[in-house]
């Protein structure tokens, strides 16, 4: 009898050993699983992610900004690369003439000189005269050569450029001239002054007689 109940009590710790067992293989198995599916989730992307997808940026003046992609809780990176860039005046007027910025700088500061008082449409008129001179065979095709040239002498104002302030007025004037937006004066029209110059007056702006 004493045999019956020690093999009895044997089995059932046998069987309780191994449901013992069980449930602890089991846990574990769990925490397996859900640590491999917490680190896979945390890098892939989901559509919800909008902040976590590549993104990219679009060109700036002077300079091209890249942002590479990136995953989680990464921060875009920018990097600055070198722009392909110009300080010429891309042509679109019908001289066909283009300026650098420093040469644009320089038209406004004689522009101020001589018309500063002058409504915008005098302004205009007035780089009008110095690109027809640009183009003319008679005078120098360069607008350094054409401000400065001392004789004949049309800009006496060129000795005193370093005083000048032009303003937005100014380079406004100038802008919409070489955008081809104004054509207030024939192609041969090279004089302007508060007097005719010419027998030929092409018209009167402001203060200003336009001769050719």
């Amino acid at each position: 009898m004493s045999n019956k109940i020690l093999d009895a009590a044997c089995l059932l710790f046998f069987l309780l050993s191994l449901t013992m067992i069980s449930n602890i293989q089991e846990e574990k198995n769990l925490q397996e699983t859900f640590f491999a599916e917490a680190e896979s989730s945390s890098n892939s992307f989901t559509p919800e992610s909008d902040e976590k997808t590549a993104k990219v940026v679009k060109r700036s003046i002077g300079k091209t900004l890249e942002v590479c992609s990136f995953t989680g809780n990464e921060e875009p990176v920018e990097k600055e690369q070198n722009a392909i860039s110009t300080d010429v005046q891309a042509p679109g007027n019908r001289w066909d003439i283009a300026l650098t910025e420093e040469e644009i700088h320089l038209l406004a500061k004689i522009v101020w000189l001589e018309s500063r008082g002058e409504p915008v449409e005098g302004q205009q008129a007035v780089v009008e005269v110095i690109l027809n001179r640009m183009a003319s065979e008679q005078y120098p095709n360069t607008l350094y050569e054409v401000l400065s040239q001392g004789n004949p002498v049309q800009f006496c104002s060129w000795k005193n450029r370093d005083s000048a302030v032009p303003s937005e007025k100014e380079y406004q004037s100038i802008q919409e001239v070489l955008d081809g937006k104004t054509e207030l004066l024939r192609n041969d029209t090279l004089y302007f002054s508060t007097f005719p110059l010419t027998d030929q007056v092409e018209k009167k702006i402001g203060g200003h007689y336009f001769c050719y």
